[in-house]
């Protein structure tokens, strides 16, 4: 598809003016309220003074501290809440009146230290010697070792839930929410209440109904899977914003705003890029108050701009308030509005981008963005940042005086190939998935990974490469011009999720380069990987091929899983191993199986064949 125009050269001069503010809200965005309000200048939904009365505050002030220390006990994270909430009910100021909490993250970081009795216990003492922001990032950095000291949450009986919920609703929900946060710590606060009010509608339905077992165990299964959902994709916006900054998450909002809303103009996008984006590091930074109130109030924002933003959220503007936020960014994109033009021949081959300022280029790129975003709607958010990326360095490289004049002829032609590959990649994928079915591409993928990243375990491998799985057998069921955006959003996050492992453990240098480098381009580095040289096999062991008569006994899940990690082992083993040697391997393996298991003496068997089968297996790849 041919490039959208971002400014015509005679435009630019009249948004200088607005350039140096962008610039400031691209470059300097983590900032407090009042210069996210004053000084840049942008107007924003987000103005009204934070002073907080927040119905929610129990459960808010429930989902920061647990977020922050889920190890603790209900008791403690109560205890914590009542000395916080008695301490706002006193007026501090003649301005400020009591029940008011501003700067709620400093009260409850400072709560948390104060509490020396939970500081000592939880190993809080390191955080809790430095001050002030040092002492904040210190606590959001060991969210992830400590979440996995809890222990996995068991729902109570179906009886014990009604009989609870009855006797006291409030006390009921806010342990609930409790037990989420504790075992969800990166978890938006907004999307655990939206998930506990779901919740607190279902438990007196299923207490009703007929069979309340199978009623408790459908609405469970349905909140399960959206709360280990959100929290993933939740971790993995947190994490990008971590390891690349604001700017980043910028491009990323401009590109998505811009395709959800195609009819709004620059001007608009800009207001909801700037809070969008504010509201997203303030989540990430546990500040559970703020995420709420200004996700809310730009929820409102939209809703009241709806006639010129969407045509598709009017219904959602209708709903609740902790539901209409999820409707809306799950709603379809708006329809491209008519007589917008299909290419941005504007951009392409202007050659005053070298005689730009910084601040100029900036906006420029975000310009472009925008055009070219809402003129592809289905085309995934790291296509087009890669074709921004590419275009920019173009654009860079054709300006410098030695560059010749036809250095922009196939520009256009350089930033399809990005698109092309995408699509390219999601066919070979379906096909493949088509051809091979679920279990016998997971193989494959399993090979693939296993030389990628033999650094995994069996088990990390088997997961990667089961959701992996998942993504083809959901992506590959649409239509074919969806494939490619559904396939590279769901990479993404998986992707995302292999370095966020990497930056806890590092794995090998080739996946480093890729985590690090470049986030636009992580799946295509990470695809052309092909083998860590890195990586030197360990010596041999016969304990890592496990030859029982329990291979017998398995059945389903269990026998695909033992399947699964003998398979990984041997490609550990001998990373180069050829397909001919896989299948002489696997042949000898089914055959030793189906002998043993049809031996009358099974034990017996396995204890004489399994060292033959393994030194067989040893000679054939060579190790």
């Amino acid at each position: 598809m041919p490039l959208p125009p971002l400014l015509a050269p005679e435009k630019l001069a009249t948004m200088k003016w607005r350039v140096s503010i962008f610039f400031v809200f691209l470059l300097r965005f983590a900032e407090p309220k009042t210069l996210h309000r004053n000084e840049f200048g942008i107007a924003s939904t987000l103005d009204a003074p934070q002073c907080s009365t927040e119905k929610n505050i129990l459960n808010l002030a429930t989902i920061a501290f647990t977020q922050f220390i889920p190890e603790a006990t209900f008791k403690e994270v109560s205890k914590m809440i009542s000395d916080v909430l008695t301490a706002i009910k006193k007026p501090t100021s003649d301005e400020q009146h009591g029940g008011c909490l501003e700067n709620e993250i400093s009260v409850f970081v400072d709560e948390i230290c104060h509490e020396k009795e939970i500081s000592d216990k939880y190993g809080l003492s390191d955080c809790c010697s430095q001050s002030g922001e040092g002492r904040h990032q210190c606590l959001l950095a060991r969210k992830k070792t400590a979440v996995a000291s809890v222990m996995p949450f068991s729902f109570p009986e179906p009886a014990e839930s009604c009989k609870a919920y009855k006797e006291n609703r409030e006390t009921f929900m806010n342990r609930v929410i409790y037990e989420v946060s504790r075992r969800f710590p990166f978890l938006y606060a907004p999307t655990i209440l939206s998930l506990a009010a779901q919740y607190d509608k279902a438990v007196p339905a299923c207490c009703k109904a007929e069979n309340a077992e199978e009623c408790f165990q459908t609405k469970r299964a349905s909140i399960a899977k959206e709360l280990r959902e959100g929290s993933l994709l939740n971790e993995h916006v947190c994490a990008v914003i971590r390891k690349f900054g604001s700017r980043n998450l910028q491009a990323i909002t401009i590109i998505k705003l811009s395709q959800k809303f195609p009819r709004a103009n620059f001007t608009e996008i800009e207001k909801l890029v700037l809070d969008v984006s504010h509201i997203h590091e303030e989540c990430c930074l546990g500040n559970a108050l703020e995420c709420l109130q200004d996700g809310e109030k730009v929820m409102s924002y939209i809703c009241s701009q709806k006639d010129i933003l969407s045509s598709k959220i009017a219904e959602c503007c209708k709903l609740p308030t902790l539901e209409l936020g999820y409707c809306i960014i799950n709603a379809e994109n708006d329809d491209r509005p008519e007589g917008l033009s299909p290419n941005l021949n504007g951009f392409l081959g202007d050659r005053n981008f070298g005689q730009f300022s910084s601040e100029e280029k900036i906006m420029f790129m975000a310009s472009f963005l925008y055009e070219y975003s809402r003129r592809n709607p289905n085309y995934a958010v790291s296509v087009i940042l890669r074709i921004a990326k590419t275009y920019q360095e173009m654009l860079e490289k054709c300006s410098q005086p030695e560059s010749s004049l036809a250095c922009q002829d196939n520009v256009e032609e350089e930033l399809q190939k990005h698109v092309e590959e995408s699509q390219a990649l999601a066919k070979q994928s379906c096909a493949l998935y088509q051809k091979l079915g679920a279990y016998y591409l997971q193989k494959e993928f399993l090979i693939t990974y296993t030389r990628k990243v033999p650094q995994m375990t069996s088990a990390e491998l088997i997961d990667l490469t089961g959701k992996m799985v998942g993504i083809a057998s959901t992506c590959c069921q649409l239509s074919e011009d969806k494939w490619s955006a559904c396939g590279e959003g769901a990479a993404d996050l998986f992707i995302g999720h292999l370095c966020i492992r990497h930056e806890a453990n590092p794995l090998n240098p080739g996946i480093g380069h890729c985590c690090n480098s470049s986030y636009s381009n992580r799946r295509p580095c990470i695809t052309s990987l092909v083998i860590d040289e890195s990586y030197v096999p360990p010596p041999f062991s016969d304990d890592k091929f496990t030859l029982t008569k329990d291979l017998c006994q398995a059945q389903g899940i269990a026998l695909q899983t033992m399947k699964q990690e003998l398979l990984v082992n041997l490609v550990k083993q001998k990373p180069r191993m050829t397909e001919e040697q896989h299948e002489a391997v696997t042949a000898d393996f089914s055959s030793f199986l189906e002998k043993c298991c049809q031996s009358q003496q099974q034990e017996v068997c396995f204890a004489e064949e399994g060292p033959k089968l393994i030194s067989r297996t040893r000679a054939a790849l060579g190790v």
